[in-house]
């Protein structure tokens, strides 16, 4: 698979490495590339991670289930984002969630081993690329509260105006576009489809909200 080196630099993850040096990093640290069709697992639950994960194209899902079989959307990343850190980098390799194509995808996968161990050739692009691990994995970290402000919330309509007050901070608008769909949005609200639904219907009857599929205003921000 070609890799496009001008979307490798938009990736934070290789922040300060020359493009010139992507391909003695990627030897030195075992990368390879995978495309998974949509639907396909990536990671899955019970398994052993041993890889970071890129997407270079696509969409994926992070998802969990419980033992009956519930199904929760923790995340939806599309290009540039980065997954899998968080268990290869706190030691626990053993997999709690699945990672699935939700579109046609491609994936870098760098083997968490070799990218935190720096190699015999103390390689100064090695270097930052720990540095810019340390630094992810920090910010996922504060994702993870904002993700938990919102799951958190009692009612589903707390819940649907917290998603939308962050996507208006993070697209500085109060118009947004969300990028979960309408089934998606409700697994990650913990709610279905339908109720989701008459929820929305109702906040827009109140004057709360407009929407057209996927693009959302919020009517009474500041």
């Amino acid at each position: 698979m070609q890799l496009d080196h001008t979307l490798l630099q938009d990736i934070p993850l290789f922040k300060g490495i020359k493009e010139s040096e992507h391909g003695a990093l990627f030897g030195c640290v075992g990368a390879r590339t995978q495309r998974f069709e949509k639907g396909e697992f990536i990671l899955l639950n019970g398994n052993e991670a041993d890889s970071v994960g890129i997407v270079l194209a696509g969409r994926v899902q992070i998802i969990k289930e419980d033992v009956f079989g519930n199904r929760a959307i923790l995340n939806d990343l599309g290009a540039k984002a980065v997954f899998g850190e968080s268990f290869v980098c706190g030691g626990s390799y053993t997999l709690t969630v699945s990672v699935q194509a939700a579109e046609d995808s491609n994936i870098l996968f760098l083997p968490f081993e070799r990218v935190m161990h720096i190699c015999p050739s103390a390689c100064g692009f090695h270097n930052a690329l720990i540095k810019n691990m340390v630094e992810l994995v920090a910010r996922k970290n504060i994702k993870l509260m904002e993700s938990l402000e919102i799951t958190t919330k009692h009612s589903l309509r707390e819940k649907m105006l917290t998603y939308l007050s962050q996507l208006a901070q993070e697209q500085g608008s109060t118009t947004v576009t969300a990028p979960l769909g309408r089934v998606d949005l409700a697994d990650f609200l913990g709610a279905d489809r339908s109720s989701l639904t008459r929820e929305l219907n109702r906040m827009r009857d109140e004057g709360l909200i407009n929407f057209d599929k996927n693009t959302y205003t919020l009517l009474n921000a500041h």
